[in-house]
């Protein structure tokens, strides 16, 4: 105590000066040890008894005032405390709380500085690579480090820009705009040695409290040592609670779906009470199933449709060669088209835009019309197209066009549009198919045949529907428009498409078919497939949706010219007629409308065309519907949507 230390110094007992004063060493302010050097003359003999005896009643003294002075010090020390005590018990009540609380933080704050780096490694690197990571921590543990070792963020722009495999975005989003909660690609790296050269790559392994999200590479970046990149497309649909399970195992190259319903219950919907079942992937929450198996009933028909298809191939092989040759030129494309004589109005229309647009010629140069009655063929003659019709093939496909999507009629059609393609691609020619509802509004070819484009390398390109069901995932393809290089592949894909004709007579229609086996032949046989963008191709998605009211006005007034328009998503061809009407595509005139070109085309005489006598130079604009994009105003027409709003 420095109480008794004062004491000691100064006791009258002790004749001490400078040279006799006792030295103390203080350790954190307490005495350690005293000593004592009394000096009487220039020596003493130490040994002596009858000296130490001198000095026994002083050094009884120095014990007895330490004594005092300690405990003297601790009685003063513990009345200072009580007093003070009692004189702040009524001051100190109510910051009692206050002074806890600081308390806590203050140890909370030192043992948060004990758990941080010393500073011998403060965070930074210590040159040791072994030493640094084993103070990190892994974001993935050992048992997934084989699929699993670090991870990495790409913008999904920039990576489908990079790794195009064809499918497509949004149908409403271009392809550099933002798509919300979807906008990155997550790529988890299966090795050390696949993770990138970058600084910060052991971001992609370790967690690091500055940056505890995952890096963000570009998309070069971050696949550079990828020596395989397995690429998976998912989505959710209605609002499903999807999850996602990546298995270390014998490698599959397909989704295995799972789904909360009763899968023994063909109208069972879904139910998140029930365990997860295994489905196919045609199966919605609504409990309808999209690619059911065909019925025996399809199979018996589709064999009977082979045995016709078989028994007539050498003679119709015979009589389409030196017809495609014909079409292909040097470029080796073919224009296929298949029309009956119900449809006969929206072919005139093709080729009378055709004629008024300056590419005529092409058209009738590249066209290849497979005609599936007489009366088609007779109207294709006319009009100076080659056309192809087999009686014996084609006896049984209906003359009146389609009452409405999927029907008898439809079915039989899409069947034969299977067949024509098929055909021409096993005769070695590149094929570009087309519906006959819609308008070239520039020559596409060129797109297709120019070897700096981009897409060139691609071996199938389809115009995009614009439908996101699960029958169309993932290419969405629109199968009334769309472009077949000759190669291995799409002839396997096609041979592969005519001997499952059951699953396009179950489902009515080939474009889902076509989609299942595009998207399995991309998988199997490394199919490229690409799905054009929608701001080129436009078809039926962009003219009723109300999202693309602004594109469309870009469109009828010329801001943007497209290459085509084609009128899908319509119900019957009634309406296709009226929507071409008025978007200025329309160039029939009246007496070949409903099936009159049949009647025109017998008529004719002397060597004239049809077109002459039905086609017209300018579009036969008239207005229908307000709410439905038009090339003038048609604000006194009526509206044919529910809740449709006027175009302009």
């Amino acid at each position: 105590m420095a109480r008794g230390k004062n004491s000691l110094l100064h006791h009258p007992a002790i004749g001490v000066n400078a040279d006799t004063a006792p030295q103390t060493a203080i350790q954190n302010g307490n005495p350690t040890e005293t000593m004592v050097t009394i000096r009487n003359g220039p020596s003493y003999d130490s040994k002596s008894p009858s000296r130490w005896l001198r000095y026994l009643p002083q050094l009884i003294s120095i014990f007895f005032v330490v004594a005092v002075s300690f405990y003297g010090g601790m009685l003063l020390g513990m009345h200072l405390n009580v007093n003070d005590s009692a004189h702040s018990t009524e001051t100190s009540a109510a910051s009692t709380t206050e002074d806890i609380d600081k308390r806590v933080e203050r140890e909370v704050q030192r043992r948060m500085k004990l758990a941080m780096p010393t500073s011998e490694s403060d965070g930074k690197k210590t040159g040791n690579k072994k030493k640094d990571k084993a103070k990190q921590s892994h974001r993935f543990p050992d048992t997934v480090k084989k699929f699993a070792t670090g991870i990495a963020l790409v913008s999904k722009n920039d990576f489908l820009a990079n790794f195009d495999y064809g499918i497509p975005k949004p149908p409403s989003k271009r392809e550099h705009e933002s798509d919300p909660g979807k906008d990155d690609v997550l790529i988890l790296y299966g090795g050390d040695s696949a993770l990138p050269n970058t600084q910060n790559k052991d971001t992609a392994m370790y967690i690091n409290d500055s940056e505890p999200q995952p890096p963000h590479f570009s998309a070069q970046e971050a696949t550079a040592n990828c020596g395989g990149l397995n690429v998976i497309f998912t989505d959710t649909h209605d609002g499903l609670d999807q999850c996602l399970a990546i298995v270390g195992n014998y490698e599959s190259y397909h989704i295995q779906r799972w789904l909360r319903i009763d899968t023994h219950r063909s109208d069972a919907k879904l139910d998140l009470q029930k365990p997860l079942a295994p489905v196919g992937r045609g199966l919605q929450t609504n409990g309808m199933d999209k690619f059911s198996a065909p019925e025996d009933s399809h199979m018996m028909q589709n064999q009977e449709l082979l045995r016709t298809y078989f028994d007539q191939l050498d003679e119709t092989t015979q009589i389409l060669k030196p017809m495609a040759g014909s079409c292909a030129g040097e470029d080796n494309t073919v224009i296929v088209m298949v029309c009956n004589t119900g449809q006969s109005d929206l072919l005139i229309n093709f080729v009378c835009s055709a004629d008024s647009r300056g590419f005529g010629d092409i058209v009738r140069e590249k066209v290849l019309l497979f005609a599936t009655d007489q009366g088609m063929l007779d109207i294709a003659l006319g009009l100076g197209m080659k056309a192809f019709y087999n009686e014996k093939i084609f006896e049984k496909m209906p003359e009146k066009e389609a009452g409405r999507y999927g029907d008898k009629a439809f079915t039989q059609m899409m069947y034969a549009k299977v067949v024509s393609v098929q055909l021409i691609n096993a005769l070695g020619h590149d094929v570009l198919f087309q519906d006959v509802d819609l308008v070239w509004y520039k020559n596409p070819l060129p797109f297709f045949h120019d070897k700096s484009n981009p897409l060139y390398d691609f071996d199938m390109f389809f115009q995009d529907d614009g439908a996101r069901s699960l029958r169309y995932a993932p290419y969405s393809a629109n199968t009334g428009f769309y472009y077949v290089r000759n190669n291995l592949k799409t002839k396997f894909l096609f041979r592969a498409l005519l001997y499952q004709g059951d699953m396009v007579l179950s489902m009515t229609s080939h474009q889902q078919a076509l989609a299942a086996l595009l998207d399995e032949h991309s998988s199997l046989t490394g199919l490229r497939v690409k799905t054009l963008s929608g701001v080129d191709f436009p078809g039926g998605y962009h003219y009723h949706r109300k999202k693309e009211i602004e594109f469309m006005k870009d469109i009828v007034t010329g801001k943007h010219v497209p290459f085509l328009m084609h009128m899908s998503w319509t119900t019957n061809k009634d309406n296709k007629l009226l929507f071409l009407k008025q978007m200025g595509l329309w160039y029939v005139n009246e007496k070949c409308e409903s099936g009159g070109g049949v009647d025109e085309a017998k008529n004719l005489s002397g060597g004239a065309k049809l077109d002459s006598a039905c086609c017209s130079v300018q579009p036969l604009i008239s207005c229908h519907f307000r709410d439905k994009p038009s090339i003038i105003p048609c604000d006194d027409s009526k509206m044919i949507d529910a809740k449709g709003k006027p175009f302009w």
